[in-house]
């Protein structure tokens, strides 16, 4: 090994403090103009819980204590979906054979709003201590596709329905009577419409209604602290329906494609994606 010339390397470390603090203010411009996404991003608990620090400081009290009580009621869920993600990436890192609930390629199944919840049984008539309320929250816990808005897409993109059996149990199933979530595959020529289907599948009636109210609240917020009634109207609108698509589309993408993985990962990235376009209105 020859050795290093003791004046040259004198000169380098000699320079290393200006490298650093090169170093640092390169860093800190590019950071200041492309905020990078963290791992945590995609995780669900967590990402439902990003921004409450913020609207906290912000003292936008309601939305903040709206999406800690989703991230609390949504939590055994958001656990299992994690878990479901780990053991396909352990199978493929084992080498094994990931088996889903069903085809992911070809299907998407029902979201629900309290199915896997903490308001599971609850919202069970059989287990419920409100059984008539219980049947009407079921009732009503559909999916936008389910809507005046899904018929519309059906038809402009002529899209056939079929039925696919999965693994998934229903609210009302028992071990005695094992009920379980059927999975809907869109037939249509149109890859948009196809694709907009199992998005809308994706996104449910009450879930979409509790994040417009978080935003409406959100909205009476900034307009009583003197923000201009238009622009943040506006504003918030964007944010709603950007965050939804947002979701909704980058889930049926990264769900068709890679699964369960390919589903947290997807709503997070379409998460970010939707929260993004909202900061375009200045």
């Amino acid at each position: 090994m020859s050795e290093i010339n003791p004046i040259l390397y004198q000169n380098e470390v000699n320079k290393l403090p200006q490298i650093q603090r090169d170093y640092e203010d390169v860093k800190e411009q590019v950071d200041k103009e492309n905020e990078l996404t963290s791992i945590f991003d995609v995780c669900p608990i967590f990402r439902r819980l990003e921004h409450v620090p913020d609207k906290i400081e912000a003292s936008d009290y309601v939305p903040a204590a709206g999406l800690v009580s989703l991230a609390v009621l949504n939590a055994p869920e958001d656990w299992r979906d994690m878990k479901s993600a780990y053991r396909q990436i352990k199978s493929g890192a084992e080498g094994k054979k990931f088996t889903p609930s069903y085809d992911y390629k070809t299907a998407q199944h029902p979201f629900s709003f309290f199915r896997g919840t903490l308001l599971h049984k609850f919202v069970n008539p059989d287990t419920s201590p409100c059984p008539k309320f219980a049947k009407w929250l079921l009732k009503n816990d559909t999916t936008l596709m389910e809507t005046k808005l899904g018929d519309f897409i059906s038809r402009l993109c002529n899209i056939n329905v079929e039925s696919v059996d999965t693994k998934i149990e229903n609210i009302i199933s028992t071990q005695a009577n094992p009920s379980f979530v059927g999975a809907k595959q869109f037939v249509t020529k149109s890859p948009f419409g196809e694709l907009t289907a199992r998005a809308m599948t994706r996104t449910t009636k009450i879930g979409a209604a509790v994040l417009g109210g978080l935003e409406a609240a959100h909205l009476v917020k900034e307009i009583s602290d003197g923000e201009n009634a238009i622009k943040a109207t506006a504003k918030s609108a964007v944010n709603f329906v950007s965050s939804v698509a947002g979701i909704g589309y980058g889930g049926a993408i990264g769900a068709k494609y890679f699964g369960p993985v390919g589903s947290l990962v997807g709503m997070g990235v379409g998460a970010i994606v939707g929260n993004k376009v909202s900061d375009l209105i200045d």
